[in-house]
């Protein structure tokens, strides 16, 4: 088997070869939150748009979800989210404060 770089090596070699020893910009690997192969220079990129990745919360309410789930969580969960009292008062607060202010 060859490298990329024309280097020869044994098949159970390749492996180390790939994990190990592989230029960066040659070099497979996974993303451990979605699985996706790519190569490693392109992962720091990856990561930061990876939909499968943790994050917290935009808005500081302690939520910690993948990325792919931070709109719907603000758009429908979300307790810091600020909304109008829906019993017409026009009291403006979060979800969370709403929740006291209507009970």
């Amino acid at each position: 088997m060859s490298t990329a770089n024309n280097e020869v090596l044994q098949r159970d070699e390749l492996k180390v070869h790939e994990k190990e020893k592989c230029p960066q910009n040659v070099r497979i690997v996974e993303c451990k939150h979605c699985s996706r192969e790519l190569k490693s220079c392109k992962l720091a990129m990856h990561l930061e748009m990876c939909p499968k990745m943790e994050v917290s919360c935009e808005l500081k309410c302690g939520v910690v979800m993948c990325r792919e789930d931070v709109t719907q969580h603000v758009e429908q969960e979300c307790g810091s989210v600020v909304e109008t009292c829906r019993l017409g008062c026009g009291v403006e607060k979060t979800r969370d404060e709403l929740k006291i202010h209507v009970s």
